[in-house]
């Protein structure tokens, strides 16, 4: 159909999600290396425009805290071609354990919240 394929976008919200963490406050390995994960507990994600497989695509992540030991983003899909936005999407985690059982955010995660404010400027990926 040429249309881009809705299930591509949660890896793209993966590599910004990533992104915010690793600029903010630790990369993936140094999270795992101390002990919690961030499994994915809920996503969702709206459709606002077609995007075609040879769109070139912006992903904006911005987090904010989720619960006591979990953390949410909040992204925007933007088409540069035309300015337009394509898609909004929330992932929500929860800090586990190697065990599965719940865990604080690390103190550097915890910090960088901390300091984000809604008018900060989201990662763009």
């Amino acid at each position: 159909m040429g249309v881009g394929y809705h299930g591509a976008y949660l890896p793209w919200l993966e590599v910004a999600r990533t992104r915010w963490l690793q600029e903010h406050a630790v990369s993936y390995p140094e999270l795992e290396a101390g002990g919690v994960h961030l499994p994915v507990i809920e996503v969702r994600c709206r459709y606002l425009q077609a995007t075609r497989y040879d769109d070139e695509l912006i992903v904006e992540a911005t987090a904010h805290r989720y619960r006591r030991s979990g953390i949410g983003f909040e992204y925007r899909v933007l088409r540069p071609a035309d300015g337009k936005l394509v898609a909004t999407a929330e992932t929500r985690h929860a800090a586990v354990g190697p065990d599965g059982r719940p865990r604080r955010l690390p103190v550097p995660v915890r910090d960088a919240l901390e300091r984000s404010t809604p008018d900060d400027a989201p990662v763009r990926r």
